[in-house]
């Protein structure tokens, strides 16, 4: 008889889910195993349980910082052989965490802009709106 994936919430899963995101592990890893929901009953269970939706966005948060240090490491353990290789896992792990994390590992925007008004001039905009409002 085939194993059936549990589709009913279940705290102690919830727990081991967060827990291996926060781990660096892959959602689509976690829920390979018959034993664990699918990914399909993951998104359900964040729609439907509040407690668990939030305990697995820190852990998301949580798994860009594993995934970061699991980066390095590549970059630590790569040689002449196998260098194009790791580049290619680092990019990609760099890719996915500026997803995961913007704030902290996307890529910065610098806004070079000047902006010249007067207070003003910015009241005058104000009430000359108003009037045209006022008229229809």
């Amino acid at each position: 008889m085939k194993a059936e994936r549990p589709t009913q919430y279940s705290e102690a899963l919830a727990a081991e889910i967060c827990r291996r995101l926060a781990d660096g592990e892959l959602l689509c890893d976690i829920c390979r195993p018959t034993r664990m929901p699918s990914r399909d009953t993951v998104r359900r269970w964040q729609s439907e349980h509040g407690p668990f939706r939030d305990r697995y966005a820190i852990a998301r948060d949580q798994q860009a910082d594993a995934l970061a240090e699991e980066a390095i490491q590549i970059a630590r353990n790569a040689d002449a052989d196998t260098v194009a290789v790791c580049r290619l896992q680092i990019d990609t792990i760099k890719w996915l965490i500026a997803k995961i994390a913007p704030r902290r590992y996307g890529e910065k925007v610098v806004l070079d802009t000047v902006v010249k008004a007067s207070i003003g001039d910015a009241i005058e905009l104000g009430r000359e709106r108003v009037l045209r409002l006022r008229a229809g």
